[in-house]
């Protein structure tokens, strides 16, 4: 259920600033110029005759039809310097997919800060005598969903390893104890209630936790065909994992098609179908069931590769613990992953993050609460926003177009807004618009936040307009029949080219 928030004080200035708006669009149209638009003191901009014998909205809902969609499936928000706010169905909550990290984001930076750290510690009770630890070890996880990201793809355990070097620096070359995991840090199931059951082992749907490793997936390296048989392996090495190969060979290329599944919460990963005898090797991505237990079984594997004995004696479990190392990561250089990449696990993890430092327990109920009071205290106006998670998986979020734009102009107006900025993606260059709008006039001057689920297709972000020092803030949804997003993209792109001509 669609909630509406209340309306702060300078929801004031707000109604006030669309007065102006309208005087502004009804000098231009005059042919008077002005110094003021859209909130901020700017150079005196002019309505280009392209722009003002061109009625947008009419012809942004004709583009859509063009591109088979109905009017009433697609909204749009626009403010267009020098032509004024353009508008459809813009007041409607519709599905946002993964225009919801923008919200994430904002909060985020706001909430936490850009210079928040991501911090998970290991450390250590008991006493060391002749190299031996007669205690635990215990890895304690605060949230961060980068621990062996993504800088050093070859190695999903590389920040691990200095862990390894500081228990050899201390002398220890064998826990007597355990490898416990504390995941106290966030409350609740990693695992959101809406989300589709028979596709929790896709890597998109990868749970959450206060203890994440490798994007909280296991890297099933399929390939190539040796002495008849598919090779296929397990990185990183999780003794809890039970795979089974069931792949068959085939030379035709187009029988190569195959199947990897994990039922519910198991271990078990099958890989079934039939593999091409002159493919290359690839790797496919399959979420873990449960985070916590995936790190310490992980990181108990990777002492034991590397020399450290884990002998897995009962200790007390004590709150006499020693520091012996750390991994961190700032917020803002996270930003970008989650942003450019629109990596589900990290908007998940800093939607329960925020909600836990902002006074809730982490779980997804009470990250709820805050991010919808965080709304309704920051961003001017009276909006139905629903936010169920922080990645936009769920088809029960609701955002409209008008709350998006609103967000945006927002966030151009904080100290951290460049940040922001750069870490969104850039049509034709990076991110989820690398393949998107790769030439003129729209290359390299779209920086915007995607979002797809099978209904529903998103665009939110910046214009950069040759005609203009400011940028066009939009926000295009569309949310209908499932199966055709690709033309929803299609309208977007042809709605902002229209701009550009």
């Amino acid at each position: 259920m669609a909630i509406v928030l209340r309306v702060p004080k300078r929801a004031i200035l707000f109604n006030l600033r669309v007065i102006l708006v309208s005087l502004f669009i009804l000098a231009s149209g005059l042919g008077y110029s002005t110094s003021w638009a859209f909130g901020f003191e700017s150079k005196v901009v002019q309505s280009p005759l392209s722009l003002v014998k061109k009625d947008l909205r009419a012809q942004f809902i004709a583009l859509a039809e063009k591109n088979k969609l109905r009017a009433s499936e697609v909204s749009f928000s626009l403010i267009v310097p020098g032509y004024g706010s353009v508008s459809h169905r813009s007041a409607e909550p519709c599905t946002p997919a993964s225009t919801m990290k923008l919200l994430v984001a904002a909060a985020a930076m706001d909430l936490l800060g850009p210079d928040h750290n991501f911090v998970t510690r290991l450390l250590g009770s008991g006493d060391i005598r002749e190299g031996v630890l007669f205690g635990n070890l215990i890895v304690e996880g605060r949230g961060d969903p980068a621990i062996c990201g993504r800088e050093k793809s070859g190695d999903p355990l590389w920040e691990l390893r200095s862990w390894v070097a500081s228990l050899r620096d201390l002398g220890i070359s064998s826990i007597d104890g355990k490898i416990l995991a504390d995941d106290r840090y966030l409350a609740g199931d990693g695992i959101h209630p809406d989300w589709p059951t028979n596709e929790l082992a896709r890597w998109y749907y990868a749970p959450s936790g206060s203890l994440n490793l490798n994007d909280n997936c296991l890297d099933v390296q399929i390939g190539p065909v040796v002495n008849g048989k598919v090779a296929v392996s397990i990185l990183p090495s999780q003794p809890l994992a039970q795979l089974s190969n069931k792949l068959k060979i085939c030379v035709d290329p187009k029988k190569h098609l195959y199947h990897i599944a994990r039922p519910g919460s198991s271990w078990s990963i099958t890989v079934s179908g039939r593999f091409l005898t002159t493919a290359k090797a690839r790797t496919e991505y399959v979420s873990v069931p449960d985070p916590a237990k995936n790190f310490s079984t992980i990181f108990t594997q990777l002492l034991q590769d590397s020399g450290i004995k884990v002998l897995g004696n009962d200790y007390p479990v004590t709150v006499d613990l020693t520091r012996i190392d750390e991994v961190n990561h700032s917020l803002a250089s996270r930003l970008p992953v989650m942003l450019k990449n629109s990596q589900n696990l990290y908007a998940e993890s800093m939607y329960r993050v925020l909600g836990r430092e902002s006074g809730g327990t982490g779980d997804h109920a009470s990250s709820q609460v805050i991010l919808q009071n965080w709304v309704a205290e920051n961003i001017p106006g009276e909006f139905a926003v629903v936010c169920r998670d922080g990645s936009g998986l769920s088809k029960k979020n609701r955002l409209t177009t008008d709350f998006l734009v609103e967000l945006l102009g927002w966030v151009d107006q904080q100290p951290w807004s460049e940040v922001f900025f750069s870490a969104l993606p850039i049509s034709g260059i990076d991110g989820t618009l690398k393949k998107r709008m790769t030439s003129n006039p729209l290359r390299g001057k779209v920086y915007a936040k995607t979002g797809t689920l099978k209904n529903a297709s998103g665009l939110a972000g910046y214009l950069k307009d040759d005609q203009h020092e400011e940028s066009v803030v939009f926000a295009f949804l569309y949310d209908g029949r499932p199966g055709i997003v690709y033309r929803a993209r299609k309208w977007q792109e042809d709605c902002l080219s229209l701009i550009q001509k």
